[in-house]
């Protein structure tokens, strides 16, 4: 059989493709966006025209990049900076801007165990 198998991976998705539209409009799930550490550098790339730059309410820096914030236990992330305590994401298509190197069953294993550690602890402390 001709057969073409086409391993580039998945698509990155958007905050806004997310199908969970609740979440979205609710401002339970938020785009994802990374910290510039140089004010100056983050003005610079603004003035070359880069529309894919937004400044908070603190005045700092962020690059908008496709997906949804999590944090380090892949906890969803809210308008107020806050984590879900009940709503994890490895969907790599809606992380996959926020961390580009996550894939394959390497990456499942290492996910789950971490989300696994997070559920386990927050129960623990409910105890």
């Amino acid at each position: 059989y001709h057969t073409f198998i086409d391993c580039v991976g998945q698509p990155h998705l958007t905050h806004d493709e997310f199908p969970f539209k609740s979440l979205v409009t609710k401002k339970i799930v938020t785009p994802a966006t990374l910290k510039f550490r140089s004010a100056t550098e983050a003005q610079q790339q603004l003035q070359e025209g880069n529309k894919d730059i937004e400044r908070d309410s603190t005045g700092e820096y962020h690059l908008k990049v496709p997906g949804i914030a999590i944090n380090d236990c892949f906890q969803a992330i809210d308008q107020y900076g806050a984590y879900s305590s009940r709503i994890y994401i490895m969907a790599v298509p809606y992380i996959g801007g926020f961390n580009p190197d996550y894939s394959g069953l390497d990456f499942c294993e290492k996910a789950s165990g971490i989300i696994s550690k997070s559920i386990i602890h927050q129960l623990s402390s409910i105890v």
